[in-house]
């Protein structure tokens, strides 16, 4: 909130000039001299200067070089330690240990910079003595300190006091301009398309107040009253007024207001800006206005004019330049020229004003406009919104049009939306500079003037420094502050918002080149003007806070990865018995198991400890508390008995397994092929991580939670392998990058594939056909077949698998006329938790997309067999009628998400003998769940239950509402009995692991369950069920290779462990031990609800009751699937026995 409206006391408003003056010195001197330092936080530094050492300690220490520091002392050569006589004391020590003989460059610039704290020290009264005004005037007219790395931020040269009460900004002034009332023949003008000049002509006119005669036939020309009193003694402007070709006005018209570069004004009644001339020296020249500059910045307006739906789609908003006016006469130009500019759609605020410090008590601007900065959380937010509004744009601007803009502090105005960052308004199009060879590749015949002309380097140079340099570390830096955060999180937040972003190529490469540059250019503003080159500065190289920003956060990511994979991986080993009694020892109570390791080979030890839970007797490994032992000095095999030398955290999977492999089962290539899916999870969900960093999940649709859920399986150590995906494959088709993908539609001859739907056995459905592509393209891309259509099928494939399977596999067929490749499709979609399901983007109650990928992910292709794409309608149809006839499932409201069509390609290419392309070009439609909810409904896909969002559980908001035991109870009615119905009163088992499944909720308060994934997640025995769906059968190349993959059984534990293993082992017993772990309420209660449940629906249900009992639902024990062992030794893979959770229910049925 902004400091108390009362007056201060002008020593309070002193002393906090004087210390950000003293700050903005030591900043300044430290960037130029000493770029790489980053002082010790809490710790004096020592600076020299000449034969004193200025003692500064350092408060807060920035990335960006905003650094904070106490009151200063000063060691004199004599050894004594003196309090530092203010600003103007460092002021003076600086410059003479700068340049230490006196010249009268450097005299001048003391006595300039001496005047610069003098004035920035009346500004800051006179700012204090007025109330705040949080509105685009009020923080345009309140920059009193100014430019934080500019020593000469306030010095105006040539300025008197009583010109600055009346033209200063920081004075709150408002004035009438004068005004040039030229014979045409004198008058210069120029435009940046014809019709500006009638409007800008009739702007001015009104502005200026003037009578029609007096205007009548003359050409007007604004100029600021300090000019124009200067303009009146030059003889040679005296002798045109004397012959009538030239009249000067005194003040006339509505009043305006300078803006913060003091020279330009603005208009409210005409919303314009008019960038005056004024021959005073502020900061580092005069301010004056050569026809040079007026022509470089009309040359900028006409390039940006060339491409207005370019530029509109960057999302910025650039204040426009339609023309300037000037005095024809070279020895006029500059002291009369001005540069007329529009002003904004709507209320802006210019950037440097937020970040001003108040002069009442020093705390920025930007916590007392309504930015809402009271936590972290806050202010992550807010500058994730800042970096979407006003970093991207500029960035998408330059890589599309080579146009660079001088998007500084004071050039940039942010427009607000609930107090966040919305929208970006750039000034001043004099500092554009553009990548000609860029800018001609989109415009080839368009002459612009060679001023505004640069190379690649140089112009991306100065976007570097005004955008990044002087503007986006100036907020960071103010955001930190006003927030009381560290600066160096903040960082990080602004590096992932940019790398976690979806844009175009050009605009993604540049992204990359700024988080991987080293350095960023910075002015040597005090060294450049004590060497006289104001206006042409030096620079200096700083280190780039992104880079190192992004350097942690993927660290942390791999920490972090690493740190959940080594823990699955232990828990895996131990739990499917895998490791020899040799090498792991557990001891201690089931609570708090002690772990310990030591590998057959090597010198390291590991310590870990764990829970044995009641669920399966699973290990969960405490996350982060494996630890590495190693005693360098113990010879190999021999650590077993060594004293601990060195521990440390284990976070590299890789390592992990590589020293416990020798002890394992299998054979090597199987412990490659698993070594490479470990390593590969690690480094994907690190990736996936770094690109959620932050992002909250709560409040998200379903398709988009779909997406966005991180966690993957939570037993399976390769739960994120994605074998076949290179890393940037991963980030452009990963589900948790939201990146939009077109899918590429082939239509294949029948001869060559086949299809079935629920609409037509045997063939296609047009209408859904017409819903993923529209009426329009379904009929272009038929058109494109001859006359015979209906010879062909339809077939959508994933954009990789098209590029690195489908396209080459059908290139025979395809130039046989037999493969027509029809094109893109019209819709975006949207990646899922499966990776291969993509949602509708573009129309969300299309059809979902199951298509075939050619790579493996949690140990599993993930294809899609013909004959399980042919199945997918026929068991959707036979399972809705057995839902719609059933009574308890009819009335539960359960949701089954059909697939209404299949398409697959069947014929394999001639090279391909070992059937490696079999199942690879498949696609199935599945409902998409939104139009199935009810109002008032939501949906969330049952891993979400148990994620944490942003370090709290998910459900945590729903528990507190609800209560943890009624909101339990409940889960299990809707969603947990509705899939032991259908197994035990019609025979079914279904795979409902936590991602075949979503929960439909009111407010967190459970209401349905949704299910999908048929085509080859359902098992039944065929003399069990009511009607026998006419399935096509499994071939026997398909059964050879994926023995565990077939619809009808003949044991009923096979069928039972089918639905048991995915609805108790790998879902609602991960929810079991979150209950316990994150919310205290203990897992054995938490079976017990699962008993009860249960047995009150056998109880209820006497057909139900029957099916426990053929089903043998309370066996004691039961045989749950190995998954790691599978990989590492498949031909001793045969799952293994565990208590069952379940056996309480036997004495109740």
């Amino acid at each position: 909130m902004p400091s108390s409206l009362a007056r201060p006391a002008p020593e309070a408003v002193d002393a906090v000039q004087a210390g950000l003056a003293v700050e903005r010195l030591i900043n300044t001197w430290l960037r130029e001299r000493s770029p790489d330092l980053v002082p010790p936080e809490g710790e004096t530094c020592t600076i020299p200067l000449g034969d004193a050492t200025l003692l500064a300690p350092c408060r807060h220490a920035s990335p960006g070089g905003f650094h904070a520091w106490g009151p200063c002392r000063l060691r004199l050569p004599d050894g004594r330690v003196v309090d530092l006589d203010g600003p103007a004391d460092l002021a003076r020590r600086m410059i003479d240990a700068a340049v230490p003989e006196a010249t009268p460059v450097r005299e001048a610039m003391k006595r300039r910079l001496l005047d610069g704290l003098r004035r920035s020290r009346d500004h800051a009264r006179a700012c204090a003595a007025r109330p705040f005004e949080p509105t685009p005037t009020g923080l345009e007219q309140g920059l009193w300190h100014g430019h934080p790395f500019h020593p000469l931020a306030k010095s105006v040269d040539g300025f008197s006091e009583t010109d600055s009460d009346l033209y200063a900004p920081e004075r709150a002034a408002s004035f009438r301009l004068r005004w040039l009332v030229a014979d045409p023949a004198l008058a210069a003008t120029l435009w940046r398309e014809p019709e500006a000049e009638a409007w800008i002509g009739a702007a001015l006119a009104r502005l200026s107040g003037l009578s029609r005669e007096t205007m009548a036939g003359r050409v007007v020309i604004p100029s600021h009253p300090w000019q124009a009193a200067r303009l009146e003694a030059d003889p040679a402007i005296r002798a045109l007024v004397a012959q009538g070709r030239l009249a000067i006005t005194p003040p006339s018209g509505t009043p305006v207001t300078p803006t913060s570069s003091v020279r330009t004004v603005f208009s409210a009644t005409e919303n314009l800006f008019l960038k005056l001339p004024i021959a005073a020296r502020i900061t580092n020249f005069a301010r004056t206005n050569s026809r040079e500059h007026l022509a470089r910045s009309l040359s900028a307006a006409r390039a940006l004019a060339a491409l207005p739906e370019t530029v509109a789609a960057c999302g910025l908003d650039i204040l426009g330049e339609p023309g300037a006016l000037a005095l024809a006469d070279p020895a006029f130009e500059a002291v009369t020229g001005v540069l007329v500019r529009e002003g904004p759609a709507g209320p802006a605020l210019v950037v440097a004003g937020l970040l001003e410090p108040s002069p009442r008590d020093g705390r920025p601007v930007l916590a007392a406009i309504g930015a809402s900065l009271a936590t972290a959380e806050d202010a992550a937010a807010w500058l994730r919104a800042y970096a979407g509004a006003a970093i991207l744009p500029p960035l998408r601007l330059f890589a599309r049009t080579g146009i660079s803009l001088e998007a500084h502090a004071q050039n940039s105005l942010l427009v607000l939306d609930g107090g966040l960052p919305s929208r970006l308004v750039v000034r001043d199009l004099e500092g554009a500079s553009i990548d000609g060879a860029r800018f001609r590749r989109r415009v080839p015949d368009l002459a612009l003037d060679p001023a505004v002309l640069y190379g690649a380097e140089e112009a991306w140079r100065r976007l570097l420094y005004y955008l990044v340099v002087n503007q986006v570390a100036h907020v960071v830096a103010t955001v930190a502050r006003a927030a009381d955060l560290a600066e160096a999180p903040l960082w990080q937040v602004v590096a992932h918002s940019l790398a976690a972003c979806d844009e175009d190529a050009a605009t993604t490469a540049l992204i990359e080149r700024l988080l991987a540059a080293p350095t960023l250019p910075a002015k040597a503003n005090l060294a450049s003007c004590l060497a006289g080159r104001g206006e042409r500065p030096d620079y200096v190289a700083l280190a780039n806070p992104l880079r190192a920003a992004r350097a942690q956060s993927e660290a942390q990511a791999w920490h972090e990865a690493g740190t959940r994979v080594t823990g699955q991986l232990l828990g895996a080993l131990l739990h499917e018995d895998l490791l020899p009694a040799c090498v792991a020892t557990l001891s201690g109570p089931d609570a708090d198991l002690s772990i310990t390791l030591v590998p057959s080979h090597g010198r390291t030890r590991y310590r870990a400890r764990g829970r044995r839970m009641r669920g399966y007797e699973r290990v969960l490994v405490i996350p982060g508390s494996i630890v590495a032992e190693t005693d360098p000095a113990s010879p190999a095999g021999s650590v077993r008995d060594a004293p601990s030398v060195d521990a440390s955290l284990v976070h590299d999977a890789s390592a992990f397994l590589a020293d416990l492999l020798p002890d394992l089962p299998g054979t090597a290539a199987d412990h490659a092929r698993f070594a490479e899916e470990l390593a590969r999870t690690q480094a994907n969900h690190a990736a996936s991580l770094l690109q959620g960093a932050g992002t909250a999940l709560a409040g998200l649709s379903y398709e988009a939670l779909e997406g966005a859920l991180p966690d993957g399986h939570r037993y399976h150590p390769c739960f994120k392998s994605r074998i076949g995906f290179t890393p940037r494959d991963n980030r452009a088709f990963g589900p948790e990058f939201g990146r939009p993908l077109r899918p590429v539609w082939i239509a294949v001859h029948r001869s060559l594939a086949v299809a079935g739907s629920l609409a037509e056995a045997g063939g296609q459905d047009d209408a859904l056909l017409a819903q993923s592509l529209g009426p329009e393209i379904l009929a272009e891309f038929r058109g494109r077949l001859d006359g015979r259509a209906d010879e062909f099928v339809l077939l959508p494939v994933h954009p990789w698998q098209w590029r690195q399977v489908g396209e080459a596999a059908t290139e025979a067929e395809e130039r046989a006329g037999r493969v027509v490749v029809l094109g893109e499709s019209p819709h975006l979609y949207g990646a899922q938790q499966s990776i291969r399901t993509l949602a509708d983007r573009t129309a969300p109650g299309a059809p979902s997309l199951k298509l075939a990928l050619s790579i493996r992910n949690t140990s599993t292709a993930r294809t899609l067999a013909p004959h399980t794409v042919l199945n997918a309608p026929i068991v959707s149809g036979w399972l809705a009628e057995i839902a719609a006839e059933n009574p308890y499932l009819r009335d539960s409201g359960v949701v089954l998400l059909a697939e209404r069509m299949g398409v697959a390609v069947t014929a394999l290419p001639p090279h391909d003998r070992d059937g490696t392309t079999r199942g690879a070009l498949s696609a199935i439609w599945r409902d998409p769940l939104t139009p199935h909810l009810r109002d008032g409904e939501a949906a969330v896909p049952l891993t979400a239950l148990t994620h944490h969002d942003r370090g709290a559980p998910f459900i945590a908001g729903w528990i507190a509402r609800h209560g943890i035991e009624p909101w339990l109870d409940r889960l299990l009615a809707v969603a947990m009995l509705p899939v032991v119905h259908l197994l035990l009163a019609e025979g079914i088992a279904v795979e409902s692991h936590q991602q075949n499944m979503a929960l439909l909720h009111r407010d967190g308060w459970p209401a349905r369950v949704a299910l999908k994934d048929f085509h080859d997640g359902v098992r039944f025995i065929p003399d069990h069920v009511a009607r026998r769906p006419p399935l096509t059968p499994t071939p026997p190349e398909h059964a050879r290779v994926n023995a565990n993959s077939y619809v009808e059984a003949r044991d009923v534990e096979d069928v039972r462990d089918f639905m048991v293993d995915a609805l108790f082992g790998v879902n609602f017993a991960e929810l079991g031990y979150g209950l316990d772990l994150w919310f205290g309420y203990p897992e054995a209660r938490f079976w017990e609800r699962v008993v009860a449940a249960l047995a009150g629906h056998c109880t209820a249900h006497p057909a139900a009751r029957a099916g426990a009992l053929r089903y043998r639902l309370a066996a004691d024990t039961l045989v749950v699937e190995d998954l790691a062992r599978r990989r590492l030794d498949p031909a001793n893979a045969s799952g293994r026995r565990r208590p069952n959770p379940l056996a309480g229910l036997g004495p109740l049925l």
